[in-house]
């Protein structure tokens, strides 16, 4: 299963990138080098129509090899056949060059390893160094069948290998050096976006709470003043309204820890905070942790609670309430003439209420799987 974090799509892109590359790159040696390698020994093949064959079949397995790469196929079914045809068609052209000339005219051998890495560049390397092994016999077999072993040919032999060789391998490296580079860089990429995001988010509850003090603030400052003079009441019932609403809010700003708040609470927070400036007075309580839960059920859990806060009257009472078996539930106890809406039909998500005279409690409560 493809990782659809932002780290594994930045990585999935960065060796997508490598992927391509070599994609031109093979194509490249195959159309540009090799075609003219073909035009040049035209005359020398002992049939030139089966050496065009030979480099059209492996220009189709080099198309077929990039649309396996490049869709991330894993048939190896397929793979291996494509490769079995690969080194077919090493053998062909090895055949068809004439004596004295294999290392000169077999421009084959080295075309057959490159397209053999394209087909396996993502397999295990043992598996990419068996098929260029099978392909540097085919050479050593074609070279000894026409008595060509001698002292100049095996060095001839041994100088092609390690240059043929040395391309392939570099390919080989560099998948695998892209690859842990770009896992690296993509780890990278994913902290800084992370912790870009937390310092965001801390800055924002951060003004949040200062917002909020500040309305506790202006509610009661006018009030505290008149206490001092002694030109307000305090057995007023208004005053005596305030006092309670300034002090729900000043002690929710004080219980208040987290640099990030919880995806739950964050959700109730905005409908408990209109409430307060309605003069409702709320009480909060918050008990364990939220365990991790999808945006649909975090939605379905807070809709009940804040539509019946809206109708709440003087006073209300909040309780979030997170058990370690992954079950959570928001309960809302309020006065009033508050309306339960209809829930939404969220697996997981139940919803409760009960009223007595003008106390209304809702729970809305999931169970996790």
């Amino acid at each position: 299963m493809a990782d659809s974090s932002p780290a594994g799509q930045f990585a999935a892109r960065f060796h997508r990138a490598f992927d391509i590359a070599t994609v031109i790159a093979v194509a490249l040696w195959q159309v540009g080098a090799v075609g003219t390698a073909l035009l040049d020994f035209w005359d020398l093949y002992r049939s030139p129509g089966l050496a065009v064959a030979v480099w059209a079949t492996q220009l189709l397995i080099i198309a077929c090899g990039a649309v396996l790469l490049l869709r991330g196929t894993q048939a190896a079914a397929v793979t291996w056949s494509l490769v079995a045809v690969d080194l077919a068609a090493g053998v062909a052209m090895a055949a068809n060059c004439p004596d004295g000339q294999q290392l000169r005219t077999n421009w084959a051998w080295t075309s057959v390893g490159l397209v053999g890495v394209l087909l396996l560049l993502h397999r295990p390397v043992r598996q990419v160094v068996a098929v260029l092994a099978v392909n540097a016999g085919i050479v050593v077999v074609a070279l000894a069948a026409t008595g060509e072993m001698s002292r100049h040919a095996v060095a001839g032999f041994v100088t092609l290998l390690y240059a043929s060789a040395s391309i392939q391998f570099a390919l080989i490296a560099g998948a695998r050096v892209f690859r842990f580079s770009g896992g690296m860089a993509a780890e990278a990429a994913a902290e800084q976006w992370e912790m870009a995001t937390r310092a965001a988010v801390i800055a924002e509850v951060a003004a949040a709470r200062q917002d909020r003090y500040r309305e506790a603030r202006g509610l009661i400052a006018d009030v505290l003043r008149g206490l001092a003079d002694g030109t307000v009441d305090p057995a007023d019932a208004q005053v005596r309204h305030r006092c309670a609403t300034a002090e729900a809010m000043l002690r929710q700003v004080l219980a208040e820890q987290d640099d990030v708040p919880d995806p739950l609470l964050r959700l109730l927070r905005p409908g408990i905070d209109e409430a307060m400036r309605r003069g409702v007075v709320i009480e909060m309580a918050q008990v364990g942790r939220t365990p991790p839960m999808s945006e649909e059920v975090a939605v379905a859990l807070a809709e009940v609670p804040l539509a019946v806060l809206t109708g709440a009257g003087e006073a209300a009472r909040v309780t979030v309430v997170s058990a370690g078996t992954g079950q959570v539930s928001v309960s809302v106890l309020v006065d009033g003439d508050a309306a339960v809406p209809e829930p939404a039909a969220v697996e997981g998500v139940t919803v409760t209420c009960d009223r007595d005279g003008d106390l209304l409690w809702v729970e809305a409560q999931w169970d996790g799987p």
